[in-house]
């Protein structure tokens, strides 16, 4: 016996050392997932993308309107003479070749960028195209620190713009993931510390957890560099987050299932059903995104498909070894008053545990179908950020159609279908001023079109495409950042549309054979499905009550429901696996109830943890990421607390009887 658990100690140790070596050899040979990062190419867009179609014939036909727009908006608050302004112009012009030469415009020819009182005026400087994400920041910031030391102090400067606020993005980003890494790490340890008072379990999941970081993190790195792969930083953040939590969650259900066994390779084989299965669904999950034709979502697919594989094979190899090395746990009797009060509650009265539930999901399903949705990236900046702050100053003082105005583009140089076409656009609401361009193509005529509302708005969105159906038949294209927009939202939505669809039948075909039953898979997957509606509706309602915000990121409900469906039906799929057990030793009813107080200690941990985690993201300064962590973690809370142990065991039992009769 005494050899047998030696040798069993000295395959453990092996199997820490293999992974510490792997470790090492990835960290000597392979870049970090940060090194390879980079952006999507056309805004995310496919090449047979209008707007991208438009822009390609804009670099073919006219090379100086290439680059990327900064926006710079100078503001005197009490009013800046002419003297004042031509100063500033001579002044930027002098420093910058690029910028157009605004100084000498007579005076009375400046309404296009000098505001009526003189407080406000702009100059769009191009930057080359060719810059990466990152250089776009360099540059900005570069641009910034000299702008700052050559105009004058009584005029306020900012930077906004395509280039501006692509910059500003990545300064709010910077720091994110060290103090996303601190604050996952901090809140895990804390939580493992109270819910366990055990030292050994708080650090032990954590200490798994940064190995098979360190070689998720390599390996993504690996890719990026090698394929053509776009590794996205945002992805990376949000994998960080996912693997801490996942990771923690495997670890509390083999100490979990060690204390009671007393002894691992036992543990490890009553909990291999669950860690495969449970992994099986997160990677179908998000494998599913990797049919999206909008590149953010597809690039999360490989990130996440690595991470996903590499944490299932840490849960069969790496966790269990580095529990089994450590002292043995004392057993524990599962006596638990919460869980065996609910167990028997939604087993002896299903119909009165179940109705009341279902009601209050349904409501906040229902008010998820209700939320208006944003396409205006600069809503979930904060207010002082430059780029929103010159947005607002140059709505004020010209029209919000400013900072990205929309190009036309005409395959014709006849005067009267330009003037025909012109005359139309004019006619139109919403259409501000048509400016015409500084640049001469042989084939191509271009002017742009200034919108009297926000560029990203609703609104304006809806103008460009209608603006697009009514030229369909002519020989027009329309470019700019709107029109990228529209784009988007119709890709967005037949995107969101097909990866749903796609995961909840995977995810349905991979509980129908865990469970050997389409009836328990139909009631996992329909009690999943509510929790994300009602997360996604009351998460939205209360930012609206409390946060004043009345429309939200069109990316919040397809991030929310890959994340919360795949992560969500892990805890019933721990529930079903204990039940199969139980099922052997007793009937129905009570093997049911056994099975969720057996299993109510280590999910509830598990979830609140999960919970926890996502809720971190409410610290950053993004809105997007805030109401994404906080919808997530709401319904992480609503499955673990009320639909696992409560309303699941309620419907087998009130579908079990219909069955029967």
């Amino acid at each position: 016996m005494r050899g047998k658990q030696v040798k069993n100690k000295r395959i453990w140790l092996i199997t820490i050392a293999s992974w510490l070596l792997l470790v090492g050899l990835l960290s000597f040979l392979a870049p970090t997932g940060k090194e390879v990062a980079s952006t999507s190419k056309n805004s995310g867009l496919p090449e047979t993308a209008l707007s991208i179609q438009a822009n390609k014939v804009i670099k073919e036909n006219f090379s100086s309107s290439k680059g990327m727009p900064l926006i710079i908006v100078f503001e005197n608050s009490k009013g800046a003479s002419d003297e004042d302004i031509q100063n500033v112009l001579e002044l930027m012009e002098k420093n910058y070749s690029s910028i157009p030469k605004f100084s000498k415009i007579p005076v009375e020819h400046r309404s296009s960028f000098i505001s009526e009182d003189n407080k406000t005026f702009f100059i769009p400087l191009i930057l080359d195209e060719q810059l990466e994400s990152k250089e776009v920041h360099e540059k900005v910031t570069e641009i910034k620190a000299n702008v700052s030391s050559i105009i004058p102090s009584n005029f306020n400067v900012y930077f906004t713009g395509p280039a501006g606020i692509a910059s500003d993005t990545i300064e709010l980003f910077s720091q994110a993931d060290i103090v996303l890494l601190l604050a996952t790490v901090g809140i895990i340890f804390i939580l493992l510390i109270v819910i366990y008072r055990s030292l050994i379990l708080a650090i032990i999941p954590l200490i798994g957890a940064g190995i098979v970081y360190s070689v998720v993190d390599r390996l993504i790195g690996l890719t990026g560099k090698f394929t053509s792969i776009t590794i996205e930083n945002q992805a990376l953040s949000i994998m960080m987050i996912l693997l801490f939590a996942v990771i923690t969650d495997y670890s509390l259900l083999l100490y979990s299932r060690y204390r009671e066994e007393q002894d691992m390779k036992v543990a490890l084989v009553k909990t291999r059903e669950t860690i495969l299965f449970s992994g099986g669904t997160i990677l179908a999950g998000v494998a599913t995104l990797a049919f999206a034709v909008y590149e953010p979502y597809r690039n999360f697919a490989p990130v996440f498909a690595i991470a996903v594989v590499i944490m299932l094979i840490a849960g069969l190899t790496l966790l269990p070894a580095l529990f089994a090395v450590v002292k043995m746990p004392k057993k524990k009797k599962y006596k638990t008053n919460l869980w065996f009060a609910a167990g028997s509650a939604s087993t002896k009265k299903p119909w009165k545990v179940a109705l009341p539930i279902l009601l209050l999901l349904s409501i906040g399903t229902w008010h998820a179908t209700t939320i208006v949705y944003s396409f205006d990236l600069l809503e979930s900046f904060p207010k002082e950020l430059s780029s929103r702050e010159g947005f607002t100053k140059l709505g004020e003082a010209f029209s919000e159609g400013e900072i990205a105005p929309t190009t036309i583009l005409i395959k014709s140089k006849d005067e009267k279908v330009i003037a025909d076409i012109q005359e139309k656009l004019k006619d139109r609401p919403l259409v501000s001023q048509i400016r015409p361009s500084t640049t001469e193509s042989d084939s191509y005529t271009q002017f742009s079109i200034i919108l009297k509302a926000n560029p990203y708005s609703k609104e304006a969105l809806n103008e460009i495409e209608s603006i697009r159906d009514e030229f369909k038949d002519q020989p027009v294209l329309v470019s700019g950042e709107t029109a990228k927009q529209v784009d988007i939202r119709k890709i967005n939505n037949r995107d969101t549309f097909l990866v749903m669809t796609l995961m909840t039948v995977l995810i349905g075909a991979i509980l129908s054979f865990q469970t050997r039953s389409i009836r328990a898979s139909l009631l996992m997957m329909v009690s999943i499905l509510l929790s994300f509606g009602a997360a996604l509706g009351f998460s939205t309602w209360i930012f609206d009550i409390f946060f004043s915000y009345s429309s939200f990121s069109y990316r919040i409900p397809l991030y929310t429901f890959v994340f919360l469906v795949a992560l969500g039906v892990d805890y019933s799929i721990m529930l079903m696996s204990r039940l199969k057990e139980e099922r052997k030793q007793h009937e129905e009813q009570v093997a049911i109830a056994k099975a969720v107080e057996l299993t109510g200690g280590v999910i509830s941990s598990a979830g609140l943890i999960l919970a926890a985690t996502f809720a971190v993201l409410i610290s950053q300064p993004v809105m997007e990421l805030k109401l994404f962590g906080f919808a997530v973690a709401i319904g992480v809370l609503v499955d673990t607390f009320i639909v696992r142990p409560l309303l699941l065991p309620a419907l087998l039992i009130i579908t079990s009887k219909n069955r029967r009769n």
